[in-house]
């Protein structure tokens, strides 16, 4: 059974955690999904206070480490040595993804291929100004490395991990149930298009 990491931190942003953890924890046979934070209990951006499941380091010995976002929790938690010292990952055993502010983490931890990130519209800027470039792509992925910008991007990004996994059937069917209903084939090809392009070099350049 391979292991999943969500990695959380105080001032998460609700749906980045909470849509990744509820797509994914419905399958309890093909993996095992845990939260992980510094803290016991964490608190969200809109005050909802959630038990973690772990703590940071069992991210080192996960199959797939998925870092949540924050506007206000991202900044505090590259500030903290000591969630930042907790991580000893590797993309060539691990595949390593995060999802909108996310990315500035796996920056600083100097996990990005190329110094290129996909992140929140609104981080772009923030983002290049900490010297990984924005890319204008709502997913992108090098290897064992993917980021996604825009909460909702977090279906490319499960679907990619999923796919890598175990294929992309494994990965339809793990996003089909919360696709709106009778938009399944209209939504499974954006998905299958979004992952294939996010995986192809990118042709935008610093400025457009």
């Amino acid at each position: 059974m391979k292991k999943i990491a969500l990695i959380a931190f105080d001032n998460f942003t609700d749906i980045d955690l909470f849509l990744m953890w509820d797509i994914l924890g419905r399958n309890q046979h093909d993996w095992q999904v845990r939260i992980l934070g510094k803290q016991a209990v964490l608190r969200s951006a809109h005050g909802l206070q959630v038990g973690v499941h772990g703590a940071l380091d069992e991210a080192n010995q996960a199959d797939v480490v998925l870092f949540s976002s924050g506007k206000e929790g991202v900044p505090a938690a590259l500030a903290d040595r000591d969630f930042m010292a907790a991580f000893q990952l590797d993309p060539e055993r691990q595949l390593i993804g995060s999802i909108c502010g996310g990315s500035f983490i796996l920056g600083q931890l100097g996990l990005l291929p190329g110094r290129r990130a996909a992140t929140h519209p609104d981080a772009r800027e923030a983002l290049r100004a900490s010297g990984v470039e924005p890319d204008d792509r709502p997913f992108m992925s090098v290897g064992n490395v993917a980021t996604a910008g825009g909460c909702l991007a977090a279906l490319y990004l499960i679907g990619w991990a999923v796919e890598r996994l175990f294929g992309i059937g494994k990965s339809l069917e793990t996003l089909r149930p919360v696709l709106p209903a009778g938009q399944y084939e209209c939504y499974e090809q954006l998905i299958v298009s979004s992952i294939r392009q996010g995986g192809e070099p990118s042709s935008i350049t610093c400025g457009h």
